[in-house]
């Protein structure tokens, strides 16, 4: 990923959270707004955040990520991105590693074949945003 911001570990957490994003939206349960927080020995957990809203959800994954202590942290959600095409259904992604003073935004388009999720191209780097880490 040549030219994108971000390591290699932090892409890798990256393209990770991207599958598990495709996987989860693919359950008939969805994929809700969720916090990825990695160690810096690679160990990783999980935080979903439901009920409510989807931006609901966003803003606590977002909360929390900026009292978290990991290493690198990645917010994840089903939502959609604006394209030369239209709107379309993404897996969006924000993350970030301590010490960056920006966090990232990717994403990775999607169909719907019935109750398969099908990726559509290859998860791309969207743009930058604010620090996520306190």
């Amino acid at each position: 990923m040549a030219g994108i911001p971000g390591g290699e570990t932090l892409h890798a957490l990256v393209f990770a959270v991207l599958e598990h994003g495709i996987r989860a939206a693919a359950t008939p349960e969805g994929l809700p707004a969720s916090l990825v927080e990695e160690t810096g020995t690679g160990e990783r957990t999980i935080k979903t955040f439901t009920g409510g809203s989807v931006d609901a959800g966003v803003r606590a994954a977002r909360t929390a990520a900026g009292k978290s202590t990991a290493e690198r942290v990645a917010m994840l959600w089903d939502g959609r991105i604006t394209g030369k095409d239209g709107d379309e259904h993404a897996i969006m992604v924000i993350a970030q590693e301590r010490g960056q003073s920006r966090s990232f935004v990717f994403a990775q388009r999607y169909t719907r074949e019935g109750v398969a999720v099908v990726p559509e191209g290859r998860p791309g780097y969207v743009a930058d945003r604010a620090s996520m880490l306190g």
